[in-house]
Formats: C-alpha cells, structure tokens, sequence
C-alpha cells in the first residue's frame, strides 16, 4: 500500500455515528433500551456493508478477515438489540 493512499472511512464513520447517536440519546433522557438498540442497529449495519463491500471501500471497518469482521460486528450488535429488548421484560413487580 503507497502512504499516499487515503483510506475509506465512509462505512466506518456510520458505525461510529449510529453508535454516538445511541449514546446521545440516552444522555439526552431516551430510554435505555431504545438507546441500546440505535447503538446494536448500528453495529448490524456495520457488518451488513463490511460484508457488501470491497477490502479497499471497507476501510477501517476491515480489520481481519471479511467473515471475522462481520461476525464480530453482528455479534456485537445482536448482543446490544437482545440485550436492549430483554430490558423491557417485566420479571417482577416491585
């Protein structure tokens, strides 16, 4: 790679965005669990494009192998949405 090469950072700059945008809605008093899930939305997408897109339109978002990078972000974001949706869940009533 010539150092004079720009990387792409269009789809990592969404990622970082819808997760900031997540966080700022739960600072500004949005629920948590919808804050939570705008952040797991987020990292879905980021997956999404890092597994559509090119090595070199990736950008930052290509760290490992397409797969692994796909996985890790799905994870992620999976783990944010469930995690957010089971906090809605009445367990008890006190």
């Amino acid at each position: 790679m010539r150092t004079s090469e720009s990387t792409a950072w269009g789809p990592y700059l969404l990622v970082t965005v819808v997760a900031a945008a997540g966080l700022c809605a739960i600072g500004l008093g949005v629920p948590a669990p919808a804050g939570g899930a705008i952040m797991g939305f987020g990292f879905l997408a980021g997956s999404l494009v890092r597994v559509t897109v090119s090595e070199r339109r990736a950008g930052a978002l290509a760290v490992r192998s397409r797969r692994m990078d796909a996985l890790t972000l799905a994870a992620f974001g999976a783990a944010l949405v469930i995690g957010s949706l089971l906090m809605l869940l009445r367990l008890h009533d006190s």
